[in-house]
């Protein structure tokens, strides 16, 4: 097994006044990646229309891990996947909460959200679930069982390589990603590239540095759907994993994290292909590189952590008779209905809430990360940089657990795909109520508390529209 580490250097933290005790300890960092490259066929998430296992590699995809900390560690480990189902994550931090007393709170596994990356045991089970044989479940299964193994040799590695470390951060520029909810007359029809809708250009950056200030570790994030190659049916990182690339090549000898913020409806323009890939991992480099160039901010604090989990309420679903009657079908919708049966079967009664953990990572008041599962539309990072200070604000998504699309209100009433029938890929019975915006929003508000609130008089970001050329 190929294994990078890279390790990182010193800072002493300041002890801001009201700061925690735990800031008062060194600041240690520790990085490490793992190739999860799959070295057997196996079939690929993103698309319902392949049919086949992959045909090929067209770039190494890997589980990078950054550990924050030495008591009570913060870690992180970004996989370049679609999703990773909870059942996973929680198999994951069991083991590194065995091996390594790592809390399950402290750990967050994200993925790039690649559509070239192979399809998980548990997500988005419809898409495969009844049309996949019994020989690609099997490789499917096993891949799943060498990528958790995979997942914990990193993050294990990243906690072995701690040392004392300084950590900087800044917020640059990319500007590649588009709208893709098309929309006429208010309604969605279809996707495409919606110039006047929301987008989230921000580029949130952090910055490990060894004594001689040499850089050692990169992990950077922007909310844009890694879908540049369409549904070709090979393995690659697309656009995040090129950023990766990009980021240690300017950096020899550092390791790269890449994650994923709100950007459930924003895709990459243009999306033709590999180059295309290419150019927008170059542009977050580039959009890193500048901003370094401006300037970072120190982070002399050790993360404090927070959690809740809330339940997102769905609609009232469809009744027996229904469902019996979608069963008869041979597609997506048919199998979707066949699970909603076992589930009435089973239980008595199909879901009606989904079960959903928001973690937060607070450096004091200098900098809030905060941690969605599922695809989260752009609308939640409009409203929480419109409600919080923006200026000190980290979004990330796809993190711990896949329930599907969290749509907003604004989303919701324009119907389609995000609203309405991506539902069915993820086996949920229904939309969501318009009530899920404000549960989320409040409960991240909350995590954070009034210390992140807008300042008074907060000018509008400049990130959250496309800029007219």
């Amino acid at each position: 097994m190929k294994l990078s580490l890279a390790i990182t250097f010193c800072l002493f933290a300041f002890v801001f006044p009201g700061a925690s005790a735990l800031s008062a300890a060194p600041l240690t960092v520790g990085a490490a990646k793992v190739d999860v490259t799959p070295t057997h066929p196996v079939i690929l998430a993103g698309y319902g229309g392949r049919t086949k296992e992959h045909e090929g590699v067209d770039t190494k995809i890997w589980a990078r891990a950054l550990a924050i900390g030495e008591k009570d560690p913060a870690v992180i480990v970004a996989v370049d996947n679609c999703g990773i189902p909870a059942g996973v994550t929680r198999v994951v931090a069991e083991k590194l909460e065995k091996s390594h007393g790592i809390k399950p709170a402290n750990l967050v596994l994200a993925v790039t959200h690649t559509h070239n990356a192979p399809s998980l045991r548990g997500y988005a089970v419809v898409v495969w679930g009844g049309r996949a044989t019994d020989a690609q479940k099997a490789n499917m299964n096993r891949y799943t069982d060498w990528l958790i193994e995979r997942i914990v040799e990193a993050a294990a590695a990243a906690l072995k390589a701690r040392r004392p470390a300084s950590l900087s951060w800044g917020m640059g520029r990319a500007g590649f990603g588009g709208n893709r909810r098309v929309l006429n007359q208010g309604r969605w029809a279809g996707f495409g590239f919606q110039k006047d809708g929301p987008v989230d250009h921000s580029l949130p950056f952090m910055v490990a540095k060894d004594p001689d200030g040499k850089v050692i570790a990169v992990w950077a994030n922007y909310a844009c759907h890694c879908t540049t190659l369409g549904g070709r049916n090979r393995i690659c990182g697309d656009w995040a994993g090129f950023a990766g690339e990009g980021l240690e090549k300017d950096h020899p000898g550092s390791i790269s994290v890449v994650t994923i913020g709100c950007g459930a409806d924003v895709g990459p323009q243009p999306s033709r292909g590999i180059e295309d890939a290419k150019s927008h991992g170059e542009a977050i480099a580039a959009g890193v590189a500048e901003q370094m160039e401006k300037g970072l901010k120190k982070l002399a604090a050790i993360p404090s952590i927070g959690q809740r989990t809330i339940n997102l309420p769905l609609e009232k679903p469809a009744g027996r008779a229904q469902w019996e009657e979608t069963a008869k079908r041979s597609d997506f919708h048919g199998y979707q209905a066949k699970l909603m049966l076992e589930q009435l079967k089973a239980k008595g009664k199909i879901q009606e809430v989904v079960p959903y953990t928001i973690s937060t990572w607070r450096f004091n008041r200098d900098l809030a990360l905060v941690f969605l599962p599922g695809e989260v539309v752009v609308d939640y990072a409009v409203r929480l940089k419109t409600e919080l200070d923006y200026s000190r604000l980290w979004l990330n998504a796809w993190c711990n657990d896949m329930p599907g699309y969290i749509p907003s209100r604004r989303v919701l009433k324009e119907g389609g795909y995000e609203a309405d029938f991506s539902q069915v890929y993820y086996a949920l019975p229904g939309r969501y109520k318009p009530d899920v915006e404000d549960l989320v929003i409040d409960t991240v508000r909350d995590l954070l508390g009034p210390d992140y609130l807008a300042p008074e008089g907060q000018a509008p970001a400049d990130f959250l529209r496309i800029k007219a050329r």
